[in-house]
């Protein structure tokens, strides 16, 4: 099967999913999470979509952030990922959509409905998320592995050293002084490293809109929990264990989807809740022991907890 075929066929089994009525799903997917030992979440960026927080769409583009959609752009990805951006132009978009998503994000409500539904259990989150949403929800920062760590710091492009410092105050600096029309901040702002005077990047193993090669990643910062994390899930694989996939799709698979998906293949002990609006398909073999949710993530969230809420001691009021 070619890729456009497969894609043609994740399509196709999305329109499916997204039409049919999924409420015997809903409540398998609650009786799993309420009687498992642990529950594993992998967060990916279908999740901070179904709340809202879609780079994808041309709608918010328009609503969030009209100057680019005046300069043409149909999307907030596309202007993102433009290789014909300056370096002014790169800074000043990139410190407007870190400060929207990122920094004053209010919390989303699909986080809250996924906190409540695991308050009190015995859980791990593994995500591939920049937007801090987890931690802004109040999930244990203990218990948040985020392995591409995060926009909200920068080091060294070269590198010179192995230091870390917090981006804000920077990306408030440009954004106060970026023209509104051709999102172009001053030169004057674009932040540079204090020990060397050269570029910096962003503390990310790879962000995709400013591309550099892999090894120039400092990883002190986001590896502090990965001990607990690869002890905690090589524990889970002997337990009744529940991995609940959120809005994953194929940008980076090899960090929660295909280990997901591999996983349950090998330890029949374990179930996979897979929801995903756009590429909901789970291999053959894995099907007995999964639940495919399609359609709006967010509300198919909020019905899994409401169902749960039949058994009140597990979730918080």
């Amino acid at each position: 099967m070619t890729y456009q075929q497969r894609m043609a066929a994740y399509r196709q089994e999305a329109e499916q999913l997204a039409a049919e009525d999924n409420t015997d799903k809903l409540r398998r997917a609650a009786d799993l999470l309420q009687s498992c030992q642990r529950i594993i979440i992998g967060g990916g960026a279908g999740l901070s979509a179904a709340g809202g927080m879609d780079f994808s769409s041309g709608d918010l583009l328009k609503r969030r952030f009209p100057g680019l959609a005046a300069m043409g752009y149909e999307t907030l990805w596309q202007a993102l990922w433009d290789p014909g951006r300056s370096e002014v132009q790169y800074w000043g978009m990139h410190a407007a959509q870190v400060l929207w998503s990122v920094c004053d994000h209010p919390v989303l409500p699909v986080y809250r409905d996924l906190l409540r539904l695991v308050a009190g259990r015995d859980y791990f989150v593994l995500t591939t998320n920049f937007d801090e949403q987890f931690i802004k929800a109040g999930f244990d920062p203990a218990r948040v592995f985020a392995p591409q760590s995060s926009v909200l710091y920068f080091q060294c492009a070269r590198p010179c050293c192995d230091d870390i410092w917090p981006a804000e105050a920077a990306y408030r600096q440009i954004a106060a002084h970026t023209d509104p029309e051709t999102y172009a901040c001053r030169p004057e702002d674009i932040p540079r490293c204090p020990h060397c005077g050269g570029p910096v990047i962003n503390n990310t193993r790879d962000y995709g809109v400013h591309p550099r090669p892999p090894e120039i990643f400092l990883p002190r910062m986001v590896m502090w929990n990965r001990e607990a994390f690869e002890a905690y899930f090589a524990q889970a694989m002997e337990m009744d264990t529940v991995l609940l996939e959120l809005g994953v799709g194929l940008n980076s698979p090899g960090l929660i989807r295909h280990p997901f998906q591999r996983m349950t293949q090998l330890h029949p002990n374990l179930h996979l809740i897979r929801m995903n609006r756009d590429l909901p398909s789970v291999p053959p073999g894995i099907r007995d022991r999964s639940v495919v949710i399609g359609g709006d993530l967010g509300a198919a969230l909020a019905k899994i907890v409401e169902t749960a809420c039949e058994s009140p001691a597990r979730l918080i009021k």
